[in-house]
């Protein structure tokens, strides 16, 4: 345990201070644990995040005491959490534990425990264990109607906030125009794009190779663009991988989020995971799904505003892509395979739309 009285890696967790957290949180009342087993959770998943399994003792039977529990830590991979601080990933995902989801209908887990230090990144989350769910998989896709699944787990999040981001309670979320947000993008994009066209540009159309000239100098007002739409608190990292799956049931354990357009998040779930035969044969059906369920909040979205926003959505979602497989260490096969799914699936999205033809002349 460090001095900050919380634990920052799995070998820190105590007995004690998980008897502390699941007291406080209203899980148990007279049981306290005794010992626990941990186990990795995911591989080739986790790139900014370290995730362990505790399955807990207790001294005395109570009545709905967990059983198991997921706790979450910043990664120690040095290059991995300078991207991650970069972004303030860590302090959103535990500002919205603390403060937003109590607020929404959230499609999250249960939290026990979210704590923080903003400087070093050193962050714990204790979770509900969803391990009786099935995890997404970002390599081999998703159809359709797990997508719809999806895109109703967002919309809650999106429609609370829409049109008045400004009254989220975490002042570390960022705005997508943000100078850090366009700083960091930018200088992934950069910084990236010759690493993921090296790795993985047999899956990416010659002419977005091609493109590199414009594409560089166009990302900081790819994000003016973005944000000129209407703007909400979007999850702001939609990927199968970050997903949870139990029936027709979606939980969503990270929650990033962002001060965007909804359909940046759209733009995400279809762009880089839905499957491309899915995509292309459901993406006028995908988009009219996510403006009926707006509908339902009271949200009127045109239909033509909404297919010019996805597109733009599509074109930012594409520095991701970069930066995140032409920057992150993917750790493992698991990890190249899925970096290189989502280039190929964001290029194709690309070439579909004629989405360089959005860049700025």
């Amino acid at each position: 345990m460090t001095a900050r009285h919380y634990p920052t890696q799995p070998s820190e967790l105590t007995p004690e201070w998980l008897t502390e957290q699941l007291r406080k949180a209203g899980a148990i009342t007279d049981a306290s644990v005794t010992g626990f087993r941990t186990s990795p959770v995911g591989e080739g998943i986790g790139m900014l995040g370290v995730l362990v399994r505790a399955e807990l003792d207790y001294d005395r039977d109570e009545p709905g005491a967990p059983t198991s529990l997921v706790a979450k830590f910043a990664t120690p991979v040095a290059g991995n959490r300078a991207v991650a601080m970069a972004y303030r990933m860590y302090e959103r995902e535990v500002g919205f534990y603390r403060e937003i989801a109590p607020l929404i209908d959230a499609a999250a887990p249960t939290c026990y425990a979210a704590e923080i230090d903003p400087e070093s990144g050193d962050c714990v989350l204790l979770l509900e264990d969803l391990s009786h769910m099935r995890t997404g998989d970002q390599v081999a896709g998703c159809e359709v109607d797990t997508a719809k699944h999806i895109i109703d787990a967002v919309v809650p999040l999106h429609a609370r906030y829409w049109g008045h981001p400004e009254d989220l309670p975490v002042k570390s979320v960022p705005r997508i125009d943000g100078e850090t947000q366009i700083a960091g993008i930018t200088a992934g994009c950069a910084a990236g794009w010759d690493p993921c066209m090296a790795a993985f540009g047999h899956v990416v159309a010659d002419e977005i190779k091609a493109a590199r000239d414009r594409f560089l100098p166009a990302v900081p007002e790819i994000h003016h663009m973005i944000g000129r739409r209407v703007q909400t608190i979007i999850h702001g990292d939609v990927r199968l991988d970050n997903l949870m799956f139990d029936s027709s049931k979606v939980v969503l354990p990270d929650w990033a989020l962002s001060i965007s357009t909804g359909l940046q998040d759209v733009a995400y779930l279809l762009s880089q995971n839905v499957t491309l035969a899915s995509r292309r044969a459901h993406e006028t059906e995908l988009i009219e799904h996510y403006r009926s369920r707006l509908a339902e909040h009271g949200i009127d979205y045109p239909a033509d505003k909404t297919w010019e926003d996805y597109k733009v959505g599509v074109l930012y979602m594409f520095c991701y892509a970069v930066v995140i497989a032409g920057t992150l260490d993917p750790a493992n096969e698991r990890g190249a395979a899925f970096m290189e799914q989502l280039v190929a699936r964001a290029s194709a999205t690309m070439m579909d739309h004629d989405i360089l033809s959005l860049l700025p002349a």
